[in-house]
């Protein structure tokens, strides 16, 4: 007969028999784990291992696990935290533009609302096309509108629905909504510093996250590091105006491929050269590139720190960028003085916005 385990989530109790998977075997008890790929890439199943152990799924010694992964082999007790529930909506394009030449900013109007956390992502499919998986942001510009939803696609040569922007889909298109998902969410009440590292449209949920941040508490210490490829796939700088006038932020901005003369303000290179030294006080939040999410993971692990990622993964004219890059230095090095709404000037209680 096989040996069965008591297994612990949160106040709710099972038995398994030793040797399931643990998402299976919960889901078969009626408790819905958060979940998404099954095969451990998306992190969505990442839960804290409070007591007991598993056979695999273990997230390096973060005390975490993939229960898509992990197998019972003991008595144990894991901890979820609470996320929006996952439920399918209509909806349709109703803006698209470009923000650098080869990324669009897609605008969804919802039929009704879906609730997700700050650095969350959603299914998102195209009538006619397979679903993808894209992170909705805060606006670059202006405030949020009830049931819209803001997205950046990078086009991505030969891929079956980046190089249909524009063209196929377009303003009209239906679309069916599917989410939320993933785990490098913004977690509130967290008073020391947060660092975020963002690379290409990775700034989607990173831009969530940040500025979160800055609503529950202004005057929070907070490092966002924001690269792009080359100056022209910098789109994000008017959302960088915004948050350099918060008084305890720093922005670094990086231009990998960056050619010619380098502003003092502008640097090149890779994120992990500008890392702050991290304390075990830190919580780092890192989406973008998979090589870019690790390398900064390792750093925050060495250091004790929290670190939530989420990794990007794709689906297979020259112009000077001289102001662009004017515009780059002179926020970077006049943004607080020059006559904008300073955060101090607005109270506890007072709706920020961004």
């Amino acid at each position: 007969m096989a040996k069965t385990c008591k297994v612990t989530v949160n106040k709710e109790s099972f038995h398994a028999k030793c040797g399931d998977l643990l998402l299976d075997a919960a889901l078969a008890n009626g408790i819905d784990l958060p979940h998404d790929c099954r095969s451990g890439v998306c992190g969505s199943c990442r839960i804290r291992l409070d007591d007991g152990k598993v056979f695999g799924g273990y997230d390096g010694d973060s005390g975490l696990i993939y229960a898509c992964r992990a197998r019972v082999v003991s008595d144990m007790k894991v901890m979820v935290e609470p996320v929006p529930e996952t439920v399918m909506v209509n909806a349709e394009v109703v803006d698209m533009r470009r923000l650098a030449p080869d990324i669009f900013a897609v605008d969804l109007q919802l039929q009704k609302k879906l609730r997700y956390l700050p650095g969350q992502y959603t299914k998102v499919q195209f009538r006619g096309y397979p679903e993808r998986c894209y992170s909705p942001t805060y606006p670059l510009q202006g405030a949020p509108k009830d049931r819209l939803f803001h997205y950046h696609l990078r086009q991505v040569p030969g891929g079956l629905i980046s190089t249909a922007l524009g063209r196929e889909i377009r303003v009209g298109h239906r679309v069916k909504l599917t989410g939320p998902f993933g785990s490098a969410f913004f977690r509130p009440k967290h008073r020391g510093r947060i660092v975020v590292v963002a690379s290409g449209t990775g700034f989607a949920p990173m831009w969530s996250v940040v500025t979160g941040a800055i609503k529950e508490w202004p005057q929070r210490e907070l490092v966002f590091i924001v690269t792009a490829r080359t100056l022209q796939a910098f789109y994000m700088h008017a959302a960088l105006c915004r948050l350099a006038r918060f008084p305890r932020v720093k922005i670094i901005p990086i231009v990998s491929d960056l050619k010619g003369a380098v502003s003092p303000a502008i640097r090149t290179g890779r994120p992990t050269e500008y890392m702050p030294e991290l304390t075990p006080n830190d919580v780092v939040y890192t989406a973008g590139a998979p090589a870019m999410t690790e390398a900064i993971a390792k750093l925050a692990k060495a250091a004790g720190a929290r670190c939530y990622t989420d990794p990007f993964v794709s689906h297979g004219g020259h112009s000077s960028g001289a102001g662009l890059m004017s515009k780059l230095t002179g926020w970077l090095d006049s943004s607080r003085g020059n006559g904008m709404l300073q955060p101090a000037q607005a109270g506890a209680g007072s709706r920020l916005s961004l």
